[in-house]
């Protein structure tokens, strides 16, 4: 009975990757074909594109800066600390 989950845990992850690369292939299918039919200009979606990853660039690095900032004020907080216990 063991045996048997492992196998079905092993065969399920293999098919979960292999839908969702299908899923991937269908929507970039999709797009391209909504792309051909309106005619959109391709340099209006290359700068759409280049602006979503210029955006999440800054999200993550905000998001990195924040993290340093606490991790700093944790620190200290932590050095105060047992130099308060310690005097």
């Amino acid at each position: 009975m063991r045996n048997e989950r492992k196998i079905m845990k092993q065969n399920s992850l293999s098919s979960g990757i292999i839908i969702k690369l299908g899923l991937g292939v269908a929507i970039m299918a999709l797009c391209a074909w909504i792309v051909t039919q309106v005619s959109i200009n391709i340099s209006l979606i290359t700068g759409l594109i280049g602006g979503y990853l210029i955006i999440c660039l800054v999200f993550k690095l905000v998001k990195l800066f924040i993290k340093m900032i606490l991790s700093i004020l944790a620190f200290i907080i932590l050095i105060s600390i047992f130099l308060i216990l310690i005097f």
